[in-house]
């Protein structure tokens, strides 16, 4: 009896991304039985005229094209769905032979080699495998797969041809390639953009790196990877502009407007990113050890409102929405910020049933402050510290 390793590969389709938008959209189709069986035919062609030495290993992959967001995930569970899946076909004695696995219906057999549906597609498509085989047969294919798929790995005119029609994607190119590659690749594109430590964080959490590590991005703010989460610290614009990065900036022109709302769109990049890529993610208010629950933060502010003040203000700026929703109920104000996706429509919900129907809700399009106290304000009348 032979043991068995695998080692993962994938085929990068890039693709037209044109047709996952607007009118008469459509994303990659998911292959039947008949049809992965056959597409994996034309693949085991391919790598055998590149590598003949691959033909006493076995290939295993499904019918489906993915995002590198759902492929590069901790623990690599589309990987290791078609690790579970060749091992529960032949069991535990190896022998060559090709593992395909098709849909039903449009669905999976397996959740993890579902493609996810909410996921916005770019113009690079990937069709994850596997290579099976005994280690010592294993490791030399591995490493000539290594040194050669860059160069060497462009599929074939007849294989990209049949991918094209079978996925319904207009395909520009088509190569093989490693899970090594394609990491490296997804490194220069964040290093390219300014996201170096976003991709620091990723590579710990893909590499099930248990050492703590802490990374400065661009914009300053501290971002931590330790117990399997990455942790930063989310800071209120009133905490941001009197104790935090904002102190030290002046009130002219509304600068602290502009340079909270850069703060906020540098952190809302890297939670979309990370959480896309499956990692936990922990917001922290500053100075404290256990994080955030819930969709939304409340903060009660120290300001008193002027008498003619709106009840509702939302704090937006250019591309990034809501910011914040300032309150104002009797001499109260309170700021409320949204934490994740749904957390705006769960602040709306809390203030349809605290503020009465008729009062006015102001969208100023921009984040309105006191410069006085550097706090955020409603829209209209003075607003003066509380004491």
């Amino acid at each position: 009896m032979r043991s068995a390793d695998f080692y993962r590969v994938l085929v990068a389709v890039e693709t037209d991304p044109t047709q996952y938008y607007g009118t008469g959209a459509r994303r990659p189709a998911l292959l039947s039985a008949a049809d992965a069986e056959q597409m994996l035919a034309h693949l085991a062609a391919d790598l055998q005229a590149l590598l003949p030495a691959i033909a006493s290993c076995s290939l295993v992959a499904a019918g489906a094209l993915f995002d590198q967001t759902q492929l590069l995930q901790p623990g690599y569970p589309v990987f290791r769905a078609l690790e579970a899946t060749a091992v529960e076909s032949s069991g535990a004695r190896f022998s060559p032979g090709l593992v395909s696995i098709g849909a039903r219906g449009q669905k999976m057999p397996m959740d993890e080699l579902q493609p996810s549906p909410t996921v916005p597609l770019g113009s690079l498509q990937l069709l994850p495998m596997l290579i099976r085989g005994p280690e010592e047969q294993l490791s030399p294919i591995a490493t000539a797969m290594e040194h050669r798929f860059l160069e060497q790995g462009q599929l074939s005119a007849h294989s990209a041809t049949w991918l094209q029609t079978a996925f319904g994607v207009t395909i520009h190119h088509a190569r093989f390639m490693t899970l090594t590659d394609l990491s490296a690749m997804l490194r220069l594109q964040l290093e390219h953009f300014g996201f170096l430590p976003l991709w620091e964080l990723l590579d710990a959490a893909l590499s099930g790196n248990p050492q703590p590590l802490e990374v400065i991005t661009a914009g300053g703010r501290s971002w931590k990877w330790a117990g399997g989460a990455a942790h930063t610290d989310f800071e209120t614009f009133d905490h941001w502009a009197n104790e935090g990065p904002g102190r030290g900036l002046g009130t002219e022109r509304m600068a602290l407007a502009a340079s909270y709302a850069d703060w906020t769109r540098e952190l809302r990049q890297y939670l979309i990113t990370l959480r896309a890529h499956g990692l936990k993610v922990k917001l922290h208010a500053p100075g404290e050890a256990e994080p955030l629950t819930g969709s939304y933060l409340k903060e009660s502010s120290d300001l008193l409102p002027g008498s003619d003040v709106a009840a509702v203000t939302e704090h937006s700026f250019d591309d990034l929405g809501t910011i914040a929703v300032t309150v104002v109920e009797g001499d109260r104000v309170e700021n409320f910020y949204p934490l994740s996706s749904g957390g705006l429509n769960d602040i709306h919900a809390v203030l349809r049933g605290r503020v009465p129907s008729g009062h006015t809700v102001a969208f100023p399009g921009t984040i309105l402050y006191d410069p006085g106290s550097r706090c955020l304000c409603p829209e209209e009348g003075a607003v003066s510290t509380r004491h």
